[in-house]
């Protein structure tokens, strides 16, 4: 019996051992960042303060991550090696959602604490919101589309 696990367990470590290289994230010092993603960032965030950046491989593409503060506000961009914005989650007031995604939410923070809400826009188009509800001292991410519709968190 022993000896036909080990196919199953030979074939799930293999997963896990994928899974973790799919993405590759580390700190790192931001004056290690190209010189054109910092330059991007700058002109997308021009009077935020850096708070962090972050190199990142994802499917075998690097990618980075510089983290902004602008008067309290976060926004984080990434970018790829020549600079250009694939993604930015940018901290957004609950008083500016869509009608459709502001009743989402409360369904289904179901009367628990909603945490910082983000818009996640790619492209030109905002994709998702996301935030962290807390309920009964329990988290849970949640992400709804522009229309409302929930999908699953980045």
């Amino acid at each position: 019996m022993t000896h036909s696990l080990f196919p199953y367990l030979a074939a799930a470590t293999l997963l896990a051992a994928g899974s973790l290289h799919a993405s590759a994230e580390s700190k790192v010092p931001c004056n290690t960042l190209p010189p054109l993603v910092l330059e991007h960032a700058k002109t997308e965030a021009p009077n935020a303060t850096i708070r962090g950046c972050v190199k990142d491989r994802v499917h075998g593409k690097v990618q980075y991550e510089v983290e902004t503060d602008d008067a309290g506000r976060g926004k984080d961009m990434t970018f790829d090696s020549a600079g250009t914005i694939i993604e930015v989650e940018q901290e957004i007031d609950l008083g500016a959602l869509p009608a459709a995604v502001s009743g989402a939410l409360e369904k289904a923070a179901n009367g628990g604490e909603i945490g910082k809400v983000e818009s996640v826009t790619r492209g030109d188009a905002i994709q998702s919101y996301e935030t962290v509800v807390t309920r009964q001292g329990k988290k849970h991410e949640v992400a709804f589309r522009p229309d409302g519709a929930s999908v699953k968190p980045d």
